[in-house]
């Protein structure tokens, strides 16, 4: 996969995320659509489109994987440092995101559900999730789960499973570089605020699969992350905040 095919990878599900949060999900909201309906929609069916489609067009590709392989002792070692390592850069470049949105150089999207703003805090909690009130909606639990298994599964599939092998062939070492910005840049674009914030665990993670050869190290380094929003939704559910 050389880089016009990379950026066709990344950018062409990006850039189809980056329009519909722009403009499909202003005028779905606005015509009573549920945000968390046409916010999940807008980010991940491209995503299941793309697996979708190399499932299926491209099924006798897939001997081309990232190695699959049992975690050891030193794997889960490696997660659990880079998961403090990550969780520290991200509490310090996490002011960045406010900072660059609020510079003025492009407009944010008109709707943004509370956990995507740039100005989210998280000492103050959730009050809403993708538009939905949380406080007593424990469904919204089993919601960000299966949330999780769509994000954490599509993306490393495609990403590191996929891209990443193929990335290999034509960059050599470096391939996790290419993977890294190509999912940070073009996928990430419809949350450019978030760049530099988004910058250790975007290089981090495809880095840490090609240097140990197992995907399973960046499914549980992506999975692990996300699944700290239950943290922030499970008390502001409960009342407790």
């Amino acid at each position: 996969m050389n880089l016009n095919k990379s950026i066709a990878f990344f950018g062409i599900p990006g850039a189809l995320t980056l329009a519909g949060v722009y403009l499909l999900v202003p005028v779905a909201t606005a015509q009573g659509v549920p945000l968390i309906l046409v916010w999940t929609t807008v980010l991940w069916g491209p995503v299941c489109v793309l697996a979708a489609f190399h499932l299926l067009v491209g099924f006798d590709n897939w001997k081309a994987l990232a190695p699959i392989r049992k975690m050891t002792r030193k794997d889960w070692l490696i997660v659990a440092c880079a998961f403090v390592g990550l969780q520290v850069a991200e509490l310090l470049l996490a002011p960045i995101g406010g900072l660059v949105s609020g510079a003025g150089w492009v407009p944010l999207p008109p709707v943004i559900p509370e956990l995507f703003s740039p100005d989210f805090d998280i000492s103050s909690g959730l009050s809403t999730f993708l538009g939905v009130p949380v406080e007593g909606n424990w469904w919204l639990v089993l919601f960000w789960i299966g949330w999780l298994v769509v994000n954490i599964g599509g993306e490393e599939f495609l990403w590191r499973g996929y891209a990443l092998p193929r990335q290999e062939k034509i960059f050599g070492k470096y391939a996790w570089l290419v993977n890294g910005l190509c999912w940070n840049l073009l996928f990430h674009a419809f949350m450019w605020w978030n760049f530099i914030t988004l910058m250790p665990i975007s290089l981090l993670l495809p880095y840490l699969v090609q240097r140990y050869r197992n995907i399973w190290i960046g499914v549980w380094l992506h999975g692990i992350g996300n699944l700290l929003v239950l943290a922030l939704l499970i008390p502001a559910i409960a009342g407790w905040i």
